[in-house]
């Protein structure tokens, strides 16, 4: 019968001995977990300077290929030189959530501090209000600075009321910057995005979208551009409050975004 070569013994430089079938299966196993290593950190690498990078990666970079030794210097040499070139990469402001309310009882106003209108640039605020009163019309607005004088608000808006046309229409009274509503009756519900620029030096504007659902035959939606006419005051506080008492009702939300 043909010798079986692969249980031949064979001895290393350190004098062990093993056979040469153990010899091919660690060079096996040595190979795969050199190619899976290879393409794993290729992966990674491509991840990196494909998602991340939008600059040149300089500095010492070294390539391998399959059956090469790898050494940990040549390795900590090519993640040094991806960490510069991330560190590198100029950092872009965005909207980020910086104040969120998930109302549990009903109230009139809820006041947020600690803003930096002239630092922050712009402000993004969210909402979706649930009517906490059964009395009057409900409107909600935004008051920079809890400011609620009425003739420091300018307001020009767009607006179809259930299936009627589009209708114009202006306001120069308002307690503030609108956010949404416009219904009578408790539990009804609107939603409303504005967006101001809450930056000193010229008269502060938002642009606001928004919509009241009662039932299928009562709803309204709303384009809105508002004007604050302070031009000096830093804004350092944003008021939200209803034309009800207890208008906030419980189920409403409310979150303001900042550009930082």
């Amino acid at each position: 019968m043909p010798k079986d070569l692969t249980k031949t013994k064979i001895c290393d430089g350190d004098g062990h001995r093993f056979t040469k079938g153990d010899h091919m299966k660690r060079s096996q196993i040595k190979h795969r977990l050199t190619k899976n290593f290879l393409a794993g950190f290729a992966i990674a690498l491509g991840l990196i300077a494909g998602g991340l990078l939008a600059v040149a990666v300089t500095g010492t970079f070294n390539t391998f290929t399959s059956g090469n030794v790898m050494k940990a210097s040549d390795i900590n040499a090519n993640f040094a030189s991806l960490k510069t070139a991330i560190e590198g990469i100029p950092t872009q402001k965005a909207m980020r959530l910086i104040y969120e309310n998930d109302v549990t009882s009903t109230t009139t106003s809820v006041n947020i501090t600690g803003l930096d209108g002239n630092t922050d640039v712009e402000y993004e605020i969210k909402v979706r209000m649930v009517s906490g009163s059964a009395a009057g019309t409900i409107d909600y607005y935004f008051q920079p600075n809890s400011d609620s004088t009425t003739g420091n608000y300018r307001e020009r808006n767009i607006y179809a009321d259930n299936a009627t046309a589009p209708t114009a229409s202006a306001a120069n009274t308002n307690p503030g910057l609108y956010i949404c509503g416009g219904y009578n009756g408790s539990g009804a519900i609107c939603h409303g995005k504005t967006i101001f620029y809450a930056k000193s030096g010229f008269m502060r504007s938002s642009l606001n979208q928004s919509i009241v659902f009662i039932s299928n035959s009562s709803w309204s939606s709303w384009n809105r551009h508002g004007i604050w006419t302070d031009t000096g005051n830093n804004v350092t506080s944003i008021n939200i409050t209803s034309t009800q008492t207890n208008g906030i009702g419980a189920g409403s939300r409310i979150e303001v975004w900042a550009r930082r």
